[in-house]
């Protein structure tokens, strides 16, 4: 780990503290005082929606309770901010973009391991039907909007710029948004002339403004993007709980896949907070149901690059095909053989965290008797 990036998370860890303080206002009910509390940051947002629902149903559910666990994630600003925790040693895990975690190993020597994609990059870019920006070559003198400086989005910012004939660094500005409403109105108001966001989000913008069109990158859909990983010490001294932790992760995922709308009761049921306001039922569902199925759409997308037709993995190829990207966007300097950015046990590792009862699950999810 460089001196810069160990100054910067010991500085971060109290932060850190106490942002999960402020950002985690429910809790999980009734929580066994014989389950081992583990620390897992949700990177790139403030508040927990329903586009993490593979995170906050395996509570409810009871999936970490079977394992001996018991979580409530809370979100840091961006995935820079969780891999240097992830490093400093004040998290257990964390949600990240892959194109962080590669950074981390290549440019950092600093050993986050991605454990599971979560979802394939399904970002696109949100502007206006009758504004300027009709393709990537219109983003020149453009400014665009992104969660926070730190994030996946600017990673993408710049490729999609360099990779269209323009100079990343002169011909677009990059400009912190944050979240929701805030982020839309930057648009609305000419502050920014594009949204650059995850799938979720940009679903979120379209629900609120139909007058919004969406451009993308079609190399985006074919990266792993969204990612639980974990430092290469917890593979090491913490082995039961990654393999508990992710296990039950997982099978919030298959529930969600089985039945978005039983995810979505569940949700406001146990985090009241994720219901939509300022609409009425029928939208707040509606628009819930948009959100989680385009999550749902990536999620398959990376069901699809796991290696032996696991449900839930890695694609060490696909990580060295997102790793290629970034090198020729000029965004790392070196590359490394992309089974040193992923969880060590491979395949012997996603087969003991893909070993349950599916079809139960599915099942359960179906019924919905909650």
């Amino acid at each position: 780990m460089t001196s810069g990036f160990k100054r910067y998370a010991l500085r971060a860890a109290a932060v850190l503290l106490a942002v999960a303080a402020l950002v985690s206002p429910w809790g999980i009910k009734a929580a066994r005082a014989d389950l081992q509390n583990v620390k897992i940051a949700v990177a790139g947002t403030t508040f927990l929606d329903i586009s993490y629902y593979f995170l906050l149903l395996p509570g409810p559910l009871g999936y970490w309770a079977q394992e001996g666990y018991r979580s409530e994630p809370f979100a840091v600003p961006s995935s820079t901010d969780a891999a240097q925790q992830l490093a400093a040693g004040n998290l257990d895990f964390a949600t990240m973009g892959s194109a962080v975690i590669i950074q981390s190993n290549t440019e950092h020597n600093v050993p986050v391991r991605s454990v599971v994609t979560n979802f394939a990059l399904g970002w696109g870019l949100a502007v206006k039907k009758d504004g300027p920006i009709k393709s990537a070559k219109d983003l020149k003198g453009k400014n665009i909007g992104l969660v926070n400086l730190g994030s996946t989005a600017v990673i993408l910012l710049k490729s999609f710029a360099k990779n269209n004939g323009l100079d990343p660094e002169k011909d677009v500005t990059p400009i912190a948004t944050g979240v929701g409403a805030q982020a839309l109105l930057a648009l609305q108001s000419d502050r920014v002339q594009g949204l650059l966001y995850w799938s979720s989000a940009v679903a979120g913008f379209q629900n609120a403004d139909p007058n919004l069109t969406v451009i993308k990158d079609p190399v985006w859909a074919t990266l792993p993007d969204y990612s639980f990983a974990t430092s290469e010490r917890m593979t090491r001294e913490k082995a039961g709980m990654v393999e508990g932790i992710t296990r039950g992760m997982i099978k919030a995922m298959v529930f969600a896949a089985a039945n978005p709308d039983c995810a979505r009761r569940l949700m406001w049921k146990n985090y009241p907070d994720t219901k939509p306001t300022g609409v009425d039922e029928a939208k707040a569902i509606s628009n819930n149901i948009a959100m989680i199925s385009v999550l749902l759409r990536d999620q398959a997308n990376a069901s699809a690059l796991n290696p032996d037709g696991l449900f839930a993995g890695v694609s060490a190829k696909a990580m060295g095909a997102h790793q290629d990207f970034l090198f020729d966007a000029g965004l790392i300097t070196k590359k490394l053989d992309p089974a040193k950015l992923i969880i060590g046990e491979g395949t012997a590792f996603w087969s003991k965290v893909n070993s349950f009862d599916k079809a139960a699950i599915e099942a359960d999810a179906k019924a919905c008797k909650y």
